[in-house]
């Protein structure tokens, strides 16, 4: 993890990327390190990040993996949902990945063609949502899924 964003961080320039959402990508790639954050525009004002080489831990056979997510257009009024792992991902000890968890693919503008996946699904209810940054919330969808 790194001490902060380098000053030479670039966030794609888009027209249209919203301030908010260039705002929760800095403070992503705050945490993550600027190296391990791909960050591609999605047309409406949003940043779709891969983040590479986060750590899952013990309970899975691939202890790290990398994480897609969309910062949709209309933060901090949504929610960061869903996020993405690598496709293999398998619990070291044989058992089923269980719920929450989904094979899928994911079509989205960092790869050319639909990326296999395991689609993590753990929204957040109502609109407390607003009560946590983007950051947050994938930190907090991280340890939900060491802790499985």
């Amino acid at each position: 993890m790194s001490s902060g964003p380098s000053p030479e961080m670039t966030i794609p320039e888009s027209a249209m990327t919203k301030e908010a959402v260039k705002t929760a990508s800095a403070e992503i790639v705050e945490v993550f390190g600027e190296d391990h954050v791909r960050m591609v525009p999605d047309g409406q004002g949003g940043l779709w990040l891969e983040i590479s080489e986060v750590s899952l831990g013990d309970p899975y056979a691939q202890e790290i993996s990398f994480v897609i997510c969309l910062l949709p257009f209309n933060l901090p009024a949504a929610d960061v949902y869903p996020l993405f792992l690598r496709s293999d991902l398998n619990r070291s000890d044989g058992r089923i990945l269980g719920e929450g968890f989904c094979p899928t693919a994911v079509a989205w503008p960092g790869d050319a063609q639909p990326r296999q996946v395991v689609q993590v699904s753990r929204r957040t209810r109502g609109n407390e949502f607003t009560l946590q940054t983007p950051r947050q919330k994938i930190e907090k969808v991280l340890d939900w899924v060491r802790n499985q």
